[in-house]
């Protein structure tokens, strides 16, 4: 009993020191980690700014801007110049007034197989025939007809996309009859492509095609494509001869991968100051035009955001620092 006394003093200062650590471990070492790397951070902002003072002393802003903009120019002046170069030839416009009277769908139907039947009076004109064109022409090019909208609510972007995509492979066989084919089995219209490599700043059109046309119809059409005013590839070719014994001028089937591009502007273009596409986080200008890179490690935007929105503990530490501690 003489050292209950004893006992009971360890457990309550043992409680009293737990309760310490705890409050510690579990609550202002967290806050004095955040302020530690909000000092960092303040260290790391005053540093960068004493370094573009260095950088941008004596030097005009206006001078800078007048001076960006006269080595910028040139190059975009150049690049809007090539840019005509890139285009779809008006294949995917349209014509057509819509009449608000008719119901949407039904309207579209119509307005589709009148351009598919002016279509095939060029095709009966050209070939004689239908029996060498595609008989459904519609489904190769996967627009959509009148049934694959059943039970649905048509929207007027539906209907846009459906008839540009008609007539663009409407012009498209129109260019092959100019061309000369004897024939056309297949038309496969890929997904457009934006590559990486052009910055996306051009869409790629592929047309997977499948026809046949005489040897020497062949040459003037690819020496037709070279010619252009306006972009077209080649991309693969196959051609076999399978009819040896074929009294006529010889009929070459021929396979190939046609590919046209459009351009489109950047969405940014960039500006003095503020990075352009593909610009390093905190890339700016420095003293002669060189670059002068921020690292991203001292800039983190996220911590950046995570400083602009404290959680509890951090608005209660602003609280306690502004109210107990007299720190701003």
């Amino acid at each position: 009993m003489k050292y209950k006394a004893q006992v009971v003093g360890i457990i309550i200062l043992a409680a009293i020191g737990g309760a310490f650590y705890g409050t510690w471990h579990f609550f202002f070492q967290e806050l004095f980690e955040g302020y530690k790397q909000d000092s960092a951070l303040k260290n790391s902002l005053e540093n960068t700014l004493k370094q573009m003072e260095d950088n941008f002393s004596g030097y005009k802003p206006e001078l800078l801007i007048d001076e960006w903009q006269g080595m910028v120019q040139p190059w975009r002046s150049a690049r809007e110049d090539r840019a005509k170069f890139f285009n779809f030839g008006g294949w995917y416009d349209i014509d057509i007034k819509q009449d608000d009277d008719r119901i949407l769908k039904f309207w579209y139907t119509e307005e589709s197989n009148a351009m598919l039947m002016e279509l095939y009076k060029k095709v009966y004109e050209k070939m004689g025939g239908y029996d060498r064109f595609p008989y459904d022409l519609r489904g190769m090019l996967n627009v959509a007809k009148e049934e694959d909208w059943t039970g649905q609510n048509v929207t007027q972007e539906q209907i846009d996309l459906a008839l540009r995509t008609l007539q663009f492979g409407i012009n498209l066989s129109e260019y092959l009859l100019k061309a000369e084919i004897s024939s056309l089995s297949n038309v496969v219209l890929w997904p457009r492509r934006f590559p990486e490599a052009h910055q996306k700043m051009l869409g790629l059109q592929t047309v997977g095609l499948r026809f046949t046309m005489t040897a020497r119809d062949l040459v003037r059409f690819l020496e037709a494509l070279r010619q252009e005013t306006r972009y077209f590839s080649v991309d693969a070719i196959r051609v076999i001869y399978p009819y040896i014994s074929y009294a006529g001028e010889p009929q070459l089937d021929v396979r190939l991968l046609l590919t046209q591009a459009n351009y489109r502007a950047p969405q940014d273009e960039g500006t003095p100051g503020t990075p352009g596409v593909g610009a390093a986080p905190g890339a700016t200008f420095g003293a002669g035009g060189a670059p002068m890179v921020i690292p991203p490690r001292e800039i983190d935007p996220e911590r950046m955001r995570q400083q602009q929105e404290p959680g509890p503990l951090g608005r209660f530490w602003r609280w306690f620092k502004r109210t107990v501690l007299y720190m701003n």
